[in-house]
């Protein structure tokens, strides 16, 4: 009589065990995205606002004995050297600009018209007093740096300070609000697990280890989907890139093909442009959306000719390096064959020769090479360029996802490289730069052609 009692009471067990667990992931997933919006909004905002704002209050400490030492100068009867003080100015600017560009609190944008007229009183006193000194007038000088200088910095300064406590009261706020969500969070997990852990004993050892089973394939389910979710996530944004390039070139085409008087053999000539264009983005489409669905398991039988695949890329970049009068050369050591597909070999070269179009700058000398080498084991290709190279803090990041440097002005979420690194290391293959700052890159990466290899150093370029 008991038995067929308690087996009725099984489901409701089962039920309120699973509704438990599901609780306390629901609420683990509302404590993660809580805190995790205040924290990039203490990261990414009030932090960083006032870092810029800090450094702002500093370079006029600094700008002060600057324009001190330049008066000092013009007293003895040197000649007037006003370089480091627009340094200084320029520091100023340039953090003000990085602040400004910052979300704003309405409290902090209401401070806002205090500081700019303040800086720009700023920006005049200095102006005036260079004049002055430029002109060999100590005394005027002299009474601008001591009365009106100082009166303007610590108008600034105090605009400044006023902002920087909003946000760190913001910041403060924000933490708070962190501790609040995480002891009410685990106050209430605590809570559902003690309540699953009594009707499990209750209901018996069995139960218990269903549930263990069951919430540890959860646990796995929800980690796989992340992972799918944020590589599917990257090779969208890298096809939507990818492609755009030579869809310029097909409308580009289509636009000339459409005008009357265009001759037969011009018009053959760009309608084959297009279509080699179009041939390219499925290339592009069908090899980096293969890769993509396989869970980052390429094809063991792929091949991609190297040599192609170069002349390829070089036809769609050109107009574009000519546009930007860039010499794009290319180089190779003869026929070789990738282990990859055609759409992944493309990807990887027109990536890398893109950023260095993109990132070359406007030295005297623009020039891009793109060089292969080849062995029995792989294949060795490298993008040089002549531009102003990487930071030293920036080459360590310069493949992780979205690494971009604080002084990058071209358009990109910085995905580009991180796929490249995806791609060559997925293939059994990897990555690298070599970079001078002043003097330019070289990007390169290394793919098995044949056998898999087992890469120690990178392939040697021939003498």
């Amino acid at each position: 009589m008991d038995r067929p009692r308690w087996t009725l009471w099984l489901p409701a067990i089962f039920a309120v065990v699973i509704l438990s667990f599901l609780g306390a992931t629901a609420l683990s997933q509302w404590q993660s995205f809580a805190t995790d919006r205040a924290a990039r909004e203490i990261a990414y905002n009030t932090a960083p606002s006032i870092e810029h704002l800090t450094a702002v209050r500093s370079e006029i400490r600094n700008l002060q004995f600057l324009m001190r030492d330049e008066l000092d100068r013009v007293e003895r009867g040197q000649r007037a050297d006003p370089r480091a003080v627009a340094h200084s100015m320029h520091v100023i600017e340039q953090e003000m600009d990085v602040y400004l560009m910052l979300p704003v609190w309405p409290e902090e944008q209401a401070l806002w018209g205090n500081v700019l007229r303040t800086q720009k009183a700023l920006d005049d006193t200095v102006t005036r007093f260079q004049q002055e000194t430029a002109r060999g007038d100590v005394v005027q000088a002299s009474s601008t740096l001591s009365m009106d200088f100082a009166t303007a910095a610590t108008n600034l300064s105090a605009a400044i300070m006023d902002v920087i406590e909003v946000n760190a009261t913001h910041a403060h706020d924000l933490a708070l609000e962190i501790q609040r969500i995480r002891s009410k969070a685990t106050y209430a997990a605590f809570g559902l697990d003690a309540l699953a852990t009594v009707i499990a004993v209750a209901g018996a050892v069995m139960l218990r280890g269903v549930i263990r089973d069951h919430a540890a394939l959860v646990e796995r389910h929800r980690a796989l989907e992340g992972e799918r979710a944020s590589e599917l996530e990257q090779f969208a944004g890298r096809v939507a890139h990818d492609i755009l390039s030579p869809l310029g070139a097909v409308s580009f085409a289509l636009q000339l093909a459409s005008q009357p008087e265009q001759d037969d053999e011009k018009r053959a000539r760009v309608v084959e442009r297009g279509t080699s264009a179009l041939n390219r983005v499925k290339r592009l489409v069908n090899g980096l959306l293969d890769f993509a669905r396989a869970g980052a398991t390429p094809d063991p039988d792929a091949r991609a000719d190297l040599r192609a695949t170069l002349i390829d890329v070089a036809s769609e970049l050109q107009p574009l390096a000519e546009e930007r009068a860039i010499d794009l050369a290319i180089k190779d050591d003869g026929v070789c064959f990738a282990k990859c597909n055609a759409g992944v070999l493309t990807s990887l070269i027109a990536n890398l020769a893109r950023n260095a179009i993109k990132y070359i700058g406007d030295g005297p000398v623009r020039r891009i090479e793109i060089r292969t080498y080849h062995n029995a084991q792989c294949i060795h290709v490298e993008v040089e360029d002549t531009g102003p190279g990487l930071a030293p803090d920036v080459e360590p990041h310069i493949f992780q996802p979205y690494a971009r440097s604080h002084s990058a002005t071209e358009p990109g979420i910085g995905l580009g490289l991180a796929t490249v690194k995806r791609l060559a290391e997925a293939h059994g293959g990897r990555v690298g730069v070599r970079s001078v700052p002043g003097c330019g890159c070289i990007f390169w990466f290394e793919l098995p052609t044949g056998e898999v290899a087992s890469f120690a150093e990178p392939v040697p370029a021939p003498a």
